[in-house]
């Protein structure tokens, strides 16, 4: 589906995301689509991989992350799988990526899966809230994070919990002083399998702990405009965050098109 032909954004979906940093949509993948991914994601989480490329580049996060209690995190999911590549440029997400980040372009990808006694992480916010703006009719998050509900996401779950408004907040609290729904204003954001959660880095966000036996699976695919600078976010996360061209050579016209910041990159690990 070409840009021209995705359905426009209506009045009320900018208004909420305008108004909170986030919208959830419903039923964007179907079960069968989200058990594909769970068997794939499965898979990958039981395997160890090498990461050579941090005895070059020096700290960095591995594409298997252990260190949380009772949670799996994989970074850079399809330098590991293609089944992965077809979330880049989803049909249901792309119109959004296009009203609120303008010239959206892939970042980031990872996975966590949450187990029964995982803990909550820490607020924080990707970005700082000067990254989200409005002008003129026209929103724009330099930063954007879709997350794919493999499972169900309630709030037992260790769901993501985020405090709405919060992307244009002009007073901080101590956030490390609050756990969870103590946070003045907090709610969690619940869902069910197959829906997706869209929302700004600008917005303060965590995880709520995991109570529930069910694992918790969730895919996050994390974009900016194109005018930011990736390779100079995070030296050690870059491996993730950059695509090898035998990789970009699978990929469609319109997910190239996504990732062609890609193209003027060098990383060789």
């Amino acid at each position: 589906m070409s840009e021209s032909q995705n359905p426009p954004i209506s009045i009320e979906e900018r208004f909420l995301f305008d108004l909170n940093g986030f919208l959830i949509l419903r039923n964007v993948l179907s079960s069968e689509e989200c058990a594909r991914y769970l068997e794939a994601l499965e898979a990958l989480e039981n395997q160890d991989y090498e990461d050579k490329w941090i005895e070059a580049v020096g700290p960095g996060r591995p594409t298997r992350e252990t260190r949380r209690v009772h949670q799996i995190r994989l970074n850079g999911l399809p330098r590991l799988h293609s089944i992965f590549d077809q979330l880049i440029d989803h049909p249901r997400i792309l119109p959004y990526l296009y009203e609120f980040v303008g010239e959206p372009q892939l970042i980031n990808t990872w996975s966590i899966s949450k187990f029964c006694g995982a803990e909550q992480g820490g607020w924080h916010r990707g970005v700082p809230t000067t990254d989200y703006s409005y002008s003129n009719g026209v929103i724009r998050s330099r930063m954007f994070n879709v997350v794919f509900f493999l499972t169900d996401n309630g709030a037992e779950d260790g769901c993501v919990v985020a405090l709405p408004g919060s992307h244009k907040s002009n007073f901080d609290l101590g956030w490390q002083d609050y756990k969870g729904l103590d946070m003045p204003g907090a709610i969690a954001v619940t869902g069910k399998a197959g829906d997706v959660l869209m929302f700004s880095e600008t917005v303060i966000h965590d995880g709520l702990p995991k109570t529930t036996q069910p694992v918790r699976s969730n895919l996050y695919y994390n974009y900016v405009h194109a005018h930011y600078n990736v390779m100079t976010r995070e030296r050690g996360n870059c491996h993730h965050f950059y695509f090898p061209p035998e990789i970009r050579e699978r990929l469609t016209p319109k997910q190239r098109e996504l990732t062609a910041w890609m193209e003027l990159a060098r990383w060789d690990y």
